[in-house]
């Protein structure tokens, strides 16, 4: 509204100059010119004082480039966003939000070439990988003021000790806790009762024996359903090495891999392959066809990231429950994977504490985007598991199967490790579940070539 009010006060302006010309045009002589002389100057005067004004203004103002991932999946996530920044806006005069919902698909090069090209966002949601690497850059805003407000009123206590400190590099705080992605299964529980199966597996070998029962019994379905062809593979393949014992890296830092509890979550999908337990073509499969194959009610055991799209599946969803994981023969707990992604701000805002200032609004309001907006993740925050949103089966089945067996997807290291944004962003860890579902390399080789890859991205990592 102002930058059309200031449009129109210079329009007024020019015509009043262009009417008093005119009315003076049937007469002449030097007082009437030195007259029109005179009120043009004037006009003239005017306008310029005003286009100052408007300059001023315009000075004072500020606009901060907050890039949002897509954790929507329809135009209620984008329009729930706006109304939270209008929000923003009218608490905050004179700072304007330029809101970018950002795809997930190549996020990783996304924000590699804005940083590298210096045309980073002011403030964004990124993925768990990427503030460790950028405050290893020098491109991390440290965010110690936000935590220090946060723990002086309390607020710090609606977060989970080692999420917040997962966000900290050499003793700084580079990121806050913002969302959480926990992988999980969802399985058919009529499917189960159908072929005989009265127990819910609980180990690898029970896991097994129950996909056989199920390809004896109903042939036409698919025991196991997960995407091959994306970078959620290697998430469900470590939920099985982690309820193992193994890790991306083990205690010291160096590749898990070789280790051969990792080994055996390698037979094992070996043998999911070879035993036809997975769809064909599963290494073809993207998150949108495993979900199509559920969906269809032609899979039984979905491994997922439980997306909100199953209630629009009633008949679907009345026959299935969450389960977490499995336990594995050398685990000594069930676990599974979880991915909690943060808010940070970028050292190369011009208005960084402005930056801080929303990075820390957003935190601490963003609730709506759960209730109204439709997000398919959990948030980070406590307090906003509340209201009918997280009253659901699916909500409460996450909220009390697969919490409280979920671990860092670092597991068994609480902070980001050196060479975890590189594992992470460029799907090195895929190697191993895609070579061992395509079965043509020895187990012993996958777990071999699969630490040196792990070990580059340390060594990139840790380079002077």
């Amino acid at each position: 509204m102002k930058k059309r009010w200031i449009t129109l006060t210079l329009t007024a302006a020019v015509m009043a100059g262009l009417c008093g010309c005119a009315g003076n045009s049937g007469t002449s002589g030097a007082g009437d010119t030195a007259g029109a002389k005179t009120e043009a100057e004037t006009t003239t005067a005017k306008a310029e004082t005003v286009a100052q004004t408007a300059k001023e203004e315009k000075k004072d103002e500020i606009t901060l480039q907050f890039w949002e991932m897509n954790y929507g999946s329809d135009d209620a996530y984008l329009e729930t966003c706006e109304k939270l920044i209008a929000q923003y806006e009218s608490e905050n005069p004179g700072v304007n939000i330029e809101v970018t919902v950002q795809p997930w698909d190549n996020y990783y090069q996304l924000f590699l070439t804005a940083v590298s090209s210096n045309a980073a966002p002011d403030v964004a949601s990124v993925a768990l990988d990427l503030p460790d690497m950028y405050a290893r850059m020098g491109e991390a805003l440290e965010l110690n003021d936000v935590v220090a407000e946060w723990k002086q009123d309390g607020t710090i206590d609606d977060y989970g000790e080692a999420t917040m400190k997962s966000f900290t590099y050499d003793g700084d705080q580079i990121a806050v806790p913002y969302m959480v992605g926990y992988r999980g299964i969802f399985y058919r529980s009529d499917y189960l009762k159908e072929c005989g199966i009265e127990k819910v597996p609980e180990t690898w070998d029970e896991l097994l024996a129950a996909c056989e029962k199920i390809k004896e019994v109903r042939p036409d379905l698919t025991p196991l359903d997960f995407a091959g062809a994306d970078m959620g593979l290697w998430h469900y393949f470590m939920c099985f090495a982690m309820s193992n014992d193994a890790g991306i890296v083990k205690e010291d830092g160096t590749p898990g891999s070789t280790d051969d509890r990792y080994k055996a979550a390698i037979d094992l999908f070996k043998t999911f392959k070879e035993k036809g337990y997975v769809a064909d073509g599963v290494l073809g499969h993207k998150s949108a066809d495993a979900e199509k194959l559920y969906y269809s009610g032609k899979s039984v055991f979905w491994f997922t990231s439980f997306p909100a799209s199953i209630f629009d599946y009633p008949e679907i969803l009345e026959n299935t429950e969450v389960y977490s994981a499995f336990k594995g023969p050398d685990g000594t707990a069930v676990r599974t994977s979880s991915f909690s992604d943060a808010l940070m701000a970028f050292s190369q805002t011009k208005h960084p504490e402005e930056a801080k200032k929303f990075v820390k609004w957003w935190a601490e309001n963003s609730s709506a985007l759960y209730t109204e907006g439709g997000c398919w993740a959990y948030p980070a925050k406590k307090s906003f598991f509340s209201g009918e949103t997280f009253n659901n089966k699916v909500a409460q089945g996450v909220l009390n199967k697969i919490v409280p067996t979920a671990v860092p997807c670092t597991w068994p290291i609480e902070n980001i490790f050196p060479g975890f944004s590189q594992v992470n962003g460029e799907q090195t860890m895929n190697y191993s579940a895609q070579e061992a579902l395509n079965g043509k390399v020895d187990t012993d080789e996958i777990a071999r070539i699969q630490a040196e890859k792990i070990q580059e991205a340390i060594d990139i990592a840790t380079e002077e």
